[in-house]
């Protein structure tokens, strides 16, 4: 009897080194496939960088608006009050009882002084917001510290802050002094100094605070190139 094998079905080869299935998933990414991945970074990296130079300009908006709203509240209390917002002495019977008295020598040069600034401004209603006048807050002429609540904020969370002294880099006499706080990036300085005065560090009325010149400034320019995020600046008055 002749027996005849019934063959049996053999499964495809599977995708070998040498079979061109395994060649196109072995190859990697083509020239024109890695162009367009690095086009769409670029883009993505262009739209952020753009969108954080649209956010700084913003910023630089607010502050040079903030900074004149303050020096014209400033001027308006003179007026109103023929006495300096913080240094007045007559504030808790003219303005409110709550308001922290300066002592009326003309110049804000006490803790007391430099934290009642915004309380006489605010509840004599040239300025907005509530503040509490302590003069623990208020940090020292020096430095640009204060806290929530005893002074208004600059757009980088930061301290606005007035005092009677010379800390504008290379300021030769004492004068009232309107400073940005801290926290701010040299480029936005930069950008205020030339909307507000004459983009010069070392000179005219807006100024780097003499603590910030060595990171912030190179020569006599900002050192807008070198990225640094903590900076402050003095306005003159």
């Amino acid at each position: 009897m002749i027996r005849y094998a019934i063959p049996r079905s053999v499964p495809p080869p599977g995708p070998g080194p040498g079979s061109p299935r395994g060649a196109r998933s072995a190859r990697g990414f083509t020239l024109v496939e890695l162009a367009v991945v690095l086009a769409v970074v670029g883009l993505i990296l262009g739209g952020v960088f753009k969108g954080q130079s649209l956010v700084d300009g913003a910023r630089v908006r607010a502050m040079a608006g903030e900074m004149s709203g303050i020096r014209a509240a400033w001027s308006g209390f003179q007026d109103r009050y023929r006495s300096i917002p913080g240094d007045f002495a007559a504030a808790p019977s003219q303005i409110d009882s709550a308001t922290t008295p300066g002592n009326g020598n003309g110049r804000i040069d006490a803790a007391r002084e430099r934290a009642g600034v915004w309380q006489q401004l605010a509840l004599a209603g040239f300025i907005a917001g509530a503040y509490d006048g302590r003069p623990a807050s208020a940090g020292s002429a020096d430095d640009v510290a204060c806290a929530a609540g005893t002074c208004p904020k600059n757009p980088f969370n930061g301290f606005y802050k007035i005092g009677f002294g010379a800390q504008a880099a290379g300021a030769s006499g004492a004068a009232h002094e309107l400073f940005t706080g801290g926290g701010i990036p040299v480029g936005v300085l930069a950008d205020l100094d030339r909307r507000l005065d004459d983009g010069r560090p070392l000179g005219g009325r807006f100024r780097v605070h003499r603590a910030y010149r060595g990171a912030c400034t190179r020569g006599d320019a900002w050192a807008a190139g070198s990225g640094h995020a903590d900076c402050a600046g003095v306005l003159r008055d």
